[in-house]
């Protein structure tokens, strides 16, 4: 027992510089990886920050859609959950539709626990969405796409913000504020009040060979494979944090 815990230690001692595999691992993991820059992100989530989703699930990726389209089901723009780092994993958060409150240039309005958003996807502008289309591998599931642009758009791109817990400040009733990295939370389809979810389904060659993102219809509030994380965090009207003081929890 004391070799095999000492593998470990020697391990976290020896690999403990950020890769090109990192996705792979926590969000509180990676954050205490020498390079790692989570420590420049903004702690607090506002309206207009640009953000990557982690799931919280075993082996969970990133929330990540493409340009390409699903050659089945509704022929929308494909959301996958994927493993590696790159700009199609971005989304920017924004009011649903018909609320025109947000001043982009005005007092700062953070997202909470019960609120209503739309996900934007920052590379193509389309709104993360779901209907009443059967996902292409978990059949018992609804599809999500991505669809319409920063005009176009319907209550099918509203999500409701579900918060689980915090890993750091504890339950919802202790917080207001959404924090990057330490809080997990849930999206509940507004329209069918299904779940954004990723499990272990791949998708076929068309897919990428990526995890499958659906919506799931049944509400098990302890399934992990529904929990997601802030990991990324852009705004540029907010300070940087540090998330040192985090190192103790993965």
């Amino acid at each position: 027992m004391l070799v095999y815990m000492a593998s470990f230690k020697i391990h976290f001692l020896v690999l403990n510089h950020s890769g090109p595999g990192d996705a792979q691992m926590s969000s509180l993991f990676q954050a205490n990886l020498v390079g790692n820059d989570f420590a420049q992100n903004p702690l607090e989530i506002a309206y207009g920050s640009k953000v990557t989703l982690k799931n919280v699930g075993y082996g969970g990726g990133l929330l990540h859609s493409h340009v390409q389209t699903y050659p089945v089901g509704s022929e929308q723009q494909q959301v996958t959950c994927y493993h590696y780092k790159d700009n199609n994993n971005e989304w920017v958060i924004k009011l649903p539709w018909g609320d025109q409150t947000f001043d982009p240039n005005g007092e700062l309005r953070f997202v909470k626990n019960g609120d209503i958003v739309r996900l934007t996807h920052g590379p193509t502008t389309r709104n993360l969405h779901s209907h009443t289309i059967a996902a292409p591998i978990t059949k018992l599931n609804y599809e999500v796409s991505c669809y319409g642009n920063a005009t176009i758009g319907d209550i099918n791109d509203h999500w409701v913000v579900e918060v689980v817990d915090d890993l750091h400040r504890g339950k919802p009733e202790k917080f207001e504020r959404i924090h990057s990295l330490t809080t997990r939370m849930r999206f509940r389809h507004q329209n069918l009040g299904c779940y954004l979810r990723a499990a272990n389904a791949v998708l076929p060659q068309w897919g990428f060979k990526q995890i499958e993102v659906s919506c799931d219809k049944e509400n098990n509030p302890k399934d992990p494979h529904t929990y997601w994380n802030v990991e990324s965090h852009w705004n540029d009207r907010r300070e940087y944090s540090n998330f040192r003081m985090l190192k103790w929890v993965y």
